[in-house]
């Protein structure tokens, strides 16, 4: 009960912020890039808290209960996906628009904004959902169930509806800041605690290495019910993490964000070294606390969860491992003993990262439809107070969408990698290209995102299910390979045979200059 009032209490104060931060919202360049004021530490803490939601607390985690040191494959991706993108932050800076269909309509016209708008929709939307779920685990769990699963969602969903409405971009990069700094206290604190607690680093490694949870590729291999390797499938997992971030509009919106280039720069890098430190640290918290079960500190979540299937097939099985390791950091708090000022802070911080994960990925897509489809196609005209109106009304939509969304997965990590696909292998490959490649095209970057999207959507949702699919190639049988593949080739086949843009519609892309451009 005192970690549900601690949390309740933590997200009414996170609505406040959001009130008191109104009154700095004077038109819709203020509620969608903060008015491009933003200091190199406030996006530090902004964009950290961004990336590390329920993704990260819990199928991350989760990665980490089962595989060991191995589930950092999965986090790699997003190491080296942010180190490649701080040699074109610059370039992005400059060229200082608001969305990522921005991006596309100035470098490749019309449709691919329109494409790219209505894949980071879905994409994001799908994300947000899966947000909504974590936050209903840690309510339900913290609560020792007189909170349920469904009510919990619910909680989360109004929450991070109501904050985002409030103040947009404003209420949501200051709050990232404090939001960011506990979570680094909860969870390096709470992984020293069960460390000293489980007997130090020998007692680990004797209990994770006969598990195969301090090996390179771990236990990768029972993540599929199928004939895949481990290498395979955590390749398979690094791959949609890192185009998934080199893509993210949450990172593009927070570098136009930025009050100038140099600002922009030092905080993308400084966000590696704080996305390599937390992943890692939560990644062996997952680890520890499978090491915890062993020893009966905690239950152990995957045994729980199993002896629940009433039809105990392979799938079943391996979907409910995924989903009682999901749980470990919630059942650390809970059955750990932890100092209770320590396990309020782990707590109630990651109630707000998940609300400040859900608050973002619900004010990219809305900012990208009302600038991409009501101001340039249903209203051009729009005054800054219906512009304004119609964002705020947006996210109150797309926040129920994800909200209905959340019983179309059962688990955060499936949720997670359904989003991550649809999005990194349609999106990113034009987008980075925009920056990149000067002979990249409209019609390759047409021919890019409907070949990503296509292929994920297939991949999915239909060719599982026929019978033929399990006798393909377990390299084909891994969404990631073929649908990044063929988008990758598919934007330089189409590109090189069609015309090349002309030298002064690439100039604005490939702009190295440090010039201090405040707000436009």
């Amino acid at each position: 009960m005192t970690y549900l009032t601690g949390i309740l209490i933590y997200l009414f104060a996170l609505v406040a912020v959001g009130i008191y931060k109104v009154h700095y919202v004077k038109d819709s360049e203020d509620f969608m890039v903060a008015g491009r004021t933003l200091p190199w530490y406030v996006l530090v803490g902004t964009l950290l808290a961004t990336w590390m939601g329920s993704g990260s607390l819990f199928s991350g985690a989760g990665l980490g209960y089962r595989n060991g040191l191995a589930c950092l494959w999965s986090s790699g991706g997003a190491w080296l996906g942010i180190t490649l993108i701080y040699f074109i932050t610059r370039r992005i800076r400059n060229f200082g628009k608001v969305t990522v269909p921005d991006i596309f309509e100035a470098r490749y016209g019309q449709i691919p904004a329109m494409l790219a708008t209505f894949t980071t929709v879905i994409a994001y939307t799908t994300i947000v959902s899966y947000q909504f779920r974590g936050g209903g685990k840690v309510l339900s769990m913290v609560s020792n169930g007189m909170v349920s699963l469904e009510t919990g969602i619910l909680i989360t969903a109004v929450f991070a509806i109501s904050y985002t409405v409030l103040a947009g971009m404003f209420s949501v990069v200051y709050t990232d800041v404090v939001n960011g700094i506990l979570m680094i206290i909860g969870t390096v604190g709470a992984l020293i605690f069960l460390y000293f607690k489980i007997g130090g680093i020998s007692e680990i490694i004797s209990i994770a290495q006969p598990a195969g949870k301090w090996q390179l590729f771990g236990n990768w291999g029972l993540e599929r019910t199928g004939d895949v390797s481990g290498p395979m499938i955590a390749i398979s997992f690094f791959v949609p993490t890192m185009l998934l971030l080199m893509g993210d509009a949450n990172m593009y919106q927070r570098i136009f964000s930025a009050r100038d280039v140099g600002a922009a720069k030092k905080a993308v890098f400084f966000w590696i070294f704080g996305v390599i430190i937390l992943e890692s640290v939560i990644g062996m918290l997952g680890l520890t606390g499978a090491v915890a079960a062993s020893k009966g500190i905690i239950p152990d979540l995957v045994a729980v969860a199993q002896i629940e299937i009433t039809n105990p097939t392979a799938d079943a099985m391996l979907e409910a491992r995924q989903v009682g390791s999901e749980s470990v950091i919630p059942a650390i708090a809970r059955y750990a003993d932890l100092p209770i000022i320590l396990g309020l802070i782990l707590v109630s911080t990651m109630m707000a990262i998940i609300v400040s994960t859900a608050d973002s990925f619900l004010l990219i897509p809305a900012t990208n439809l009302t600038r991409d489809v009501y101001l340039r196609h249903i209203n051009p005209n729009a005054t800054e107070k219906q512009v304004l109106f119609m964002s705020r009304i947006l996210v109150l939509i797309l926040g129920i969408v994800a909200f209905l969304l959340v019983s179309q997965f059962k688990t955060i990590l499936n949720a997670a990698f359904t989003a991550y696909n649809i999005y990194g292998t349609s999106i990113t490959p034009a987008l980075l290209a925009a920056f990149l490649w000067k002979r990249a095209t409209k019609e390759g970057a047409i021919a890019s995102i409907l070949t990503g999207s296509t292929i994920t959507i297939l991949w999915t949702y239909f060719l599982p299910g026929w019978e033929g699919f399990n006798n393909m190639h377990p390299f084909l049988q891994e969404l990631t390979y073929p649908a990044a593949g063929l988008s990758f080739l598919a934007l330089v086949v189409f590109s090189l045979l069609t015309s090349a843009p002309t030298p002064e519609s690439l100039e604005p892309f490939f702009n190295d200059s440090d010039q201090k451009n405040h707000k436009k």
